[in-house]
This record gives C-alpha cells, structure tokens and sequence, in this order.
C-alpha cells in the first residue's frame, strides 16, 4: 500500500500489531521481523525491587500481553507522500487495522527534595575560594520535547509525597497551593523551573524535610495531535 508521513518531525511508529507474523519494508528499507507473540500470562511480580541479583523473571511486565505491536520507522526514510509499505505475511492477520502514529514524551515527572543542591548555574564563588550555596533554593525542572509544550500538571505535591512516575501520592504533610502555583508556572511553556522552598508554597509541616513531586503532560505545540493515520 502507499501512505502519506505523518506531519512534523516527531518519531513516527507503524502498529501491526494486528498482523501475524512476517517482514515489513517501507521504501524498500526493511523495518525487520514483526511476531505478534502473546507473552505468558503468568509470571508477572506485583511488585518490582531491582537491587540484587539479577534474573531473567525480575521485574517482568506485561504478562498476556504482545511482546510488541508497534514498529520504528525512521523519518529518513519517508518522503511527504507516496511512501510505499510492503509486507511479507506467513501466518495471516487483518492488514485493514495497521496504522501510523508519531511518538513524543506525553507525561514527564520529576521529584526535588529541599535538601538537595542548587543547579550549577546558581552556584557563585567567593573572593575566598569557597562556593555559596547555603542561601539557595534547589529547583525541580520540568522539560518536553522540542515542539511541544507541557499542557496539563496532572500531580503536584509539596511536602512528604510517596510513589514514583505515574504513581505519585499525597502524603500527611502537603501544601494545598501546591498546584495552581505549579499550573501557575508551567502550562503553555516547553520547559519551566520552580524552587524548592517554603518561600514558594509555604511550609506545611515544621521541622521536616519535605520533596516537590510533580507531574506532567506535553502535547504537540499546536494544540492539536497529528491524527492517526489509517493504512
């Protein structure tokens, strides 16, 4: 079949996820072998520690789940049109359902304890040699990629917040300012930095060392997503 790229510049992937088994060539290039191999439904952890030694069952994922359905296609290859999609099928599969998708970075975290440093560039050296770094707050930096802007603060916390990237909770101490002051600071922009520090949100709870977790989504920067596009 022929198909049109994706406008832009971001990362585009193909989904044949639908298909069975066999090679796919996109311009005579060879994306290489697609398998839509199911993986075991068991052996998954519910709960994952990387520390230790290692083993090829630590910290699976996505059990029951195909090893992979979706397909790098490097820009180089592709022209504005008439992009031609080759595949050589040996199982069978329903061809009508491949489609294309650019991929970016939709959701970035970051999470800044206030006893951290300062960034490098706040740093100032006295006449004595020594480095001033007492009197200045860390920040916490949040950055999309390049054309797109952070859109949405899905968390926000000052305070003690538990959890990792995507899993981020409320702890007890919390500051309730924490994200229209985020919100605040970083929707509309393609990267933002705030201070870690009771001069910004407050202190919520005295005589602790409190961390700033925030979440975030990034879209493309005009507003609108490239649609995906059907084979």
């Amino acid at each position: 079949t022929m198909f049109d790229a994706p406008k832009g510049t971001d990362p585009v992937a193909i989904y044949l996820g639908s298909m069975g088994k066999g090679q796919a060539w996109v311009n005579g290039n060879l994306i290489g072998r697609y398998w839509s191999l199911v993986a075991p439904e068991s052996g998954c952890p519910t709960s994952c520690n990387y520390p230790g030694a290692y083993s090829e069952s630590k910290c699976q994922s996505n059990c029951g789940m195909p090893t992979q359905s979706w397909y790098h296609i490097p820009r180089e290859w592709l022209q504005e049109s008439d992009n031609l999609l080759v595949l050589f099928e040996e199982t069978g599969g329903d061809p009508s359902k491949i489609s294309l998708e650019v991929q970016y970075t939709k959701t970035i975290c970051s999470r800044i304890s206030e006893s951290y440093y300062p960034p490098l560039s706040a740093w100032s050296r006295l006449t004595s040699g020594r480095v001033l770094v007492d009197t200045i707050a860390p920040e916490l930096r949040l950055r999309c990629d390049d054309g797109h802007l952070i859109t949405k603060i899905t968390f926000a916390s000052y305070g003690t917040p538990s959890g990792g990237c995507q899993n981020f909770s409320e702890g007890k101490c919390h500051a309730s300012s924490t994200l229209a002051l985020v919100s605040e600071a970083c929707v509309g922009n393609n990267e933002c930095a705030i201070s870690v520090s009771n001069d910004v949100f407050g202190d919520p709870c005295r005589r602790v060392v409190k961390d700033l977790a925030v979440e975030a989504e990034c879209s493309p920067s005009s507003a609108t997503k490239e649609p995906r596009a059907e084979m």
